[in-house]
């Protein structure tokens, strides 16, 4: 491996959208890039997760295969305020891959962030069962009821912090990469409530993501411009990796290291 070749790597938040990550290191991977470390929250939670735990083929193939007639595999419909999604199925099947597995038994260094409601405070996993830190960080609010956790109520890291990149292990003369999810785009669109509330949802969290990269400066950003894709649409995970991929090129091919 060359000088300089060695990733920190921040995945962001980003629902379906963030199947692009996998893209991402798959691309790292071929440009001989080595991830000595990472840290996500909601899908770049699970995706970061999938990769540093060594159950990367596992998680993929659950991931390509959720379309409407899978889907009830995976979610148990709630009739509570706090959420439509109970995440009963959705955490059976976490276990089934990850089992009892530790955090900080992985070789590479692994973090996920999630909120907890009851004090709008950000809540860190870098130790304790990687199916727990899942099952909190990727909990959209709305959608999926909370994760009740050591008297936390926990949602989606991304409230608060969507792209953890204070978060991420260091090391000597590692790469900081950063990977957002979903361009901004100019178009004129219908909105209906539910589309306008997830817009603005994601107008937030990409003007969370530019601060934090004005506080903690990646040496490298990846920007996959997904944003015509919904958060919900698993069905276009080949499309989705193949924008993470090209993506992965666009911003290797501009950065000052040979790749």
């Amino acid at each position: 491996m060359q000088k300089g070749k060695k990733v920190a790597l921040v995945l962001a938040t980003g629902g379906a959208r963030g199947l692009a990550h996998i893209g991402v290191i798959e691309e790292l991977i071929r440009q001989n890039y080595s991830i000595s470390s990472v840290a996500g929250c909601s899908m770049g939670a699970f995706v970061g997760a999938a990769f540093a735990s060594g159950y990367w083929n596992e998680c993929k193939e659950v991931l390509c295969n959720i379309n409407r007639k899978t889907i009830f595999q995976f979610v148990d419909f709630s009739l509570s305020r706090k959420g439509i999604i109970g995440g009963r199925k959705m955490y059976k099947k976490m276990e089934q891959i990850f089992s009892d597995t530790k955090i900080e038994d992985l070789k590479i260094p692994f973090t996920a962030v999630a909120t907890n409601i009851l004090n709008q405070q950000e809540v860190i996993f870098n130790q304790g069962k990687i199916i727990d830190a899942l099952r909190a960080s990727i909990s959209l609010p709305f959608i999926f009821k909370p994760y009740e956790f050591n008297n936390m109520s926990l949602i989606d890291g991304g409230l608060l912090n969507p792209l953890p990149l204070d978060k991420v292990s260091r090391t000597t003369d590692d790469i900081l990469i950063g990977v957002s999810i979903g361009a901004k785009k100019n178009v004129l669109k219908t909105y209906n409530k539910f589309s306008l509330l997830m817009d603005s949802a994601a107008m937030i969290v990409q003007t969370n993501i530019r601060k934090s990269c004005i506080e903690i400066k990646p040496d490298l950003m990846i920007e996959v411009p997904a944003g015509d894709y919904s958060i919900f649409n698993f069905k276009k995970y080949t499309e989705l990796v193949e924008e993470g991929a090209k993506a992965t090129q666009k911003a290797l091919q501009a950065y000052s290291l040979p790749v």
